[in-house]
Protein backbone atom coordinates (compact mmCIF):
# COMPACT_ATOMS: atom_id res chain seq x y z
CA UNK A 1 0.00 0.00 0.00
CA UNK A 2 1.40 3.43 -1.16
CA UNK A 3 0.32 6.80 0.72
CA UNK A 4 -0.09 9.40 -1.60
CA UNK A 5 2.69 12.27 -2.20
CA UNK A 6 0.28 14.23 0.11
CA UNK A 7 0.11 11.84 2.69
CA UNK A 8 3.45 10.98 3.59
CA UNK A 9 4.00 15.28 3.11
CA UNK A 10 1.88 15.74 6.46
CA UNK A 11 3.62 12.86 8.04
CA UNK A 12 7.09 13.97 7.59
CA UNK A 13 6.06 17.49 8.63
CA UNK A 14 4.43 16.17 12.04
CA UNK A 15 7.59 14.73 12.41
CA UNK A 16 9.77 17.60 12.16
CA UNK A 17 7.24 19.21 14.67
CA UNK A 18 7.01 17.34 16.97
CA UNK A 19 11.36 16.58 16.87
CA UNK A 20 11.78 20.53 17.20
CA UNK A 21 9.76 20.51 20.18
CA UNK A 22 11.35 17.44 21.85
CA UNK A 23 15.10 18.11 20.26
CA UNK A 24 15.36 21.06 23.32
CA UNK A 25 14.45 18.69 25.91
CA UNK A 26 16.45 15.73 25.14
CA UNK A 27 19.69 17.93 24.19
CA UNK A 28 18.95 19.45 27.67
CA UNK A 29 18.52 16.08 29.70
CA UNK A 30 21.71 14.27 27.60
CA UNK A 31 23.78 17.44 29.35
CA UNK A 32 22.20 17.58 32.66
CA UNK A 33 22.70 13.47 33.29
CA UNK A 34 26.03 13.48 30.61
CA UNK A 35 24.35 10.03 29.58
CA UNK A 36 26.75 9.29 26.44
CA UNK A 37 30.38 9.82 28.66
CA UNK A 38 31.27 7.20 31.13
CA UNK A 39 34.81 7.21 33.37
CA UNK A 40 37.40 5.15 33.96
CA UNK A 41 39.16 4.63 37.57
CA UNK A 42 42.87 4.29 36.51
CA UNK A 43 43.62 2.61 39.65
CA UNK A 44 41.94 0.02 38.48
CA UNK A 45 44.63 -1.28 35.96
CA UNK A 46 47.28 -0.38 38.36
CA UNK A 47 48.93 -3.41 39.91
CA UNK A 48 51.43 -1.92 42.19
CA UNK A 49 52.75 1.66 43.56
CA UNK A 50 54.72 1.99 40.63
CA UNK A 51 51.97 1.92 38.24
CA UNK A 52 50.22 4.09 40.52
CA UNK A 53 53.14 6.69 39.89
CA UNK A 54 53.26 6.51 36.47
CA UNK A 55 50.03 7.44 35.79
CA UNK A 56 49.79 10.01 38.86
CA UNK A 57 52.88 11.65 37.12
CA UNK A 58 50.80 11.50 33.70
CA UNK A 59 47.67 13.00 35.18
CA UNK A 60 49.67 15.83 36.85
CA UNK A 61 51.58 16.43 33.26
CA UNK A 62 49.25 14.94 30.44
CA UNK A 63 52.13 13.54 28.74
CA UNK A 64 55.61 12.29 29.23
CA UNK A 65 58.33 10.38 27.16
CA UNK A 66 59.22 7.21 29.32
CA UNK A 67 62.68 8.62 30.20
CA UNK A 68 61.32 12.01 31.35
CA UNK A 69 58.98 10.02 33.49
CA UNK A 70 62.16 7.72 34.38
CA UNK A 71 63.81 10.09 35.84
CA UNK A 72 61.08 12.12 37.58
CA UNK A 73 60.12 9.28 39.53
CA UNK A 74 64.50 8.71 40.35
CA UNK A 75 64.39 5.15 38.88
CA UNK A 76 68.16 3.88 39.43
CA UNK A 77 69.65 4.18 35.93
CA UNK A 78 67.08 6.13 33.60
CA UNK A 79 68.03 3.99 30.97
CA UNK A 80 66.51 1.16 32.24
CA UNK A 81 63.97 2.71 34.35
CA UNK A 82 62.78 4.09 30.68
CA UNK A 83 62.29 0.58 29.57
CA UNK A 84 61.00 -0.27 32.47
CA UNK A 85 58.41 2.26 32.25
CA UNK A 86 58.04 1.82 28.51
CA UNK A 87 56.76 -1.52 29.28
CA UNK A 88 54.68 -0.74 32.16
CA UNK A 89 52.77 2.12 29.67
CA UNK A 90 52.15 -0.02 27.19
CA UNK A 91 50.72 -3.23 29.40
CA UNK A 92 48.33 0.20 31.06
CA UNK A 93 47.79 0.71 27.51
CA UNK A 94 46.85 -2.43 25.81
CA UNK A 95 44.76 -3.30 28.95
CA UNK A 96 42.58 -0.13 28.63
CA UNK A 97 41.89 -0.30 25.13
CA UNK A 98 40.99 -3.81 25.43
CA UNK A 99 38.36 -2.65 27.76
CA UNK A 100 37.20 -0.03 25.39
CA UNK A 101 38.88 2.97 27.22
CA UNK A 102 40.98 5.46 25.43
CA UNK A 103 42.68 6.33 28.76
CA UNK A 104 46.58 6.06 27.78
CA UNK A 105 47.66 7.09 24.18
CA UNK A 106 51.44 7.08 22.57
CA UNK A 107 52.31 9.26 19.91
CA UNK A 108 55.45 9.11 17.86
CA UNK A 109 55.26 12.82 16.36
CA UNK A 110 56.00 15.62 17.95
CA UNK A 111 52.70 17.14 20.06
CA UNK A 112 52.68 20.03 21.96
CA UNK A 113 51.65 19.78 26.03
CA UNK A 114 48.85 22.38 26.66
CA UNK A 115 49.81 23.14 29.67
CA UNK A 116 53.67 23.41 28.94
CA UNK A 117 53.32 24.45 25.87
CA UNK A 118 56.26 22.14 25.16
CA UNK A 119 56.55 20.50 22.43
CA UNK A 120 57.06 16.14 23.14
CA UNK A 121 58.19 13.81 21.34
CA UNK A 122 57.57 10.17 21.41
CA UNK A 123 55.19 10.90 24.31
CA UNK A 124 52.89 9.13 25.75
CA UNK A 125 49.63 11.13 26.88
CA UNK A 126 46.64 10.74 29.10
CA UNK A 127 43.02 11.52 28.25
CA UNK A 128 41.72 13.08 31.41
CA UNK A 129 38.00 12.91 29.66
CA UNK A 130 37.96 9.29 29.89
CA UNK A 131 39.17 9.61 33.85
CA UNK A 132 36.96 9.56 36.98
CA UNK A 133 39.65 11.68 38.61
CA UNK A 134 37.21 11.70 41.94
CA UNK A 135 37.33 8.01 42.28
CA UNK A 136 41.38 8.00 41.15
CA UNK A 137 41.62 10.28 44.19
CA UNK A 138 38.96 8.14 46.57
CA UNK A 139 41.41 4.76 45.29
CA UNK A 140 44.36 6.48 46.43
CA UNK A 141 42.80 6.33 49.87
CA UNK A 142 44.59 9.53 51.34
CA UNK A 143 48.26 7.42 50.35
CA UNK A 144 50.76 10.54 49.03
CA UNK A 145 52.28 9.62 45.52
CA UNK A 146 55.81 11.06 45.09
CA UNK A 147 56.17 13.15 42.36
CA UNK A 148 58.60 15.82 41.93
CA UNK A 149 55.46 18.30 41.61
CA UNK A 150 54.34 17.22 45.26
CA UNK A 151 57.47 17.80 47.10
Amino acid sequence: MSLPKRGIEERLERLERDWNWAKPIVTKLAKEYDISRQQVNPAKYCKDGLDLQIVSYLIDNLGAGATEIAVALKLEDPEVGRHTIGKRLLRLYKATTTDGWDMITFEKAFRENPITQKRKFRAWWINLDAIDLEEWQKSLGGMKIATPESH
